[in-house]
């Protein structure tokens, strides 16, 4: 019989599409609030502060704009 390891073992690296899928969004062109959150995601990815990053990243994905008009 072997001994299990007593030291933690290394971390576990998650795929690329999972930051993607948690993290993802696309701040609306020339919309101020959506680039205080996009800078707001950059600075809590940055500090590793993974819950604030996804709140951020949410009110991105759910802020409202309207639609573009259609020009006459």
């Amino acid at each position: 019989m072997t001994d299990p390891p007593t030291y933690p073992q290394p971390a576990v690296e998650l795929a690329d599409f999972v930051e993607e899928y948690l993290y993802g969004c696309s701040p609306a062109p020339g919309c101020g609030v959506c680039a205080a959150l996009a800078k707001e995601l950059a600075g809590a990815r940055a500090q590793r502060e993974y819950s604030r990053a996804y709140d951020a990243a949410a009110e991105i994905r759910n802020h409202p704009h309207a639609p573009a008009r259609a020009e006459r």
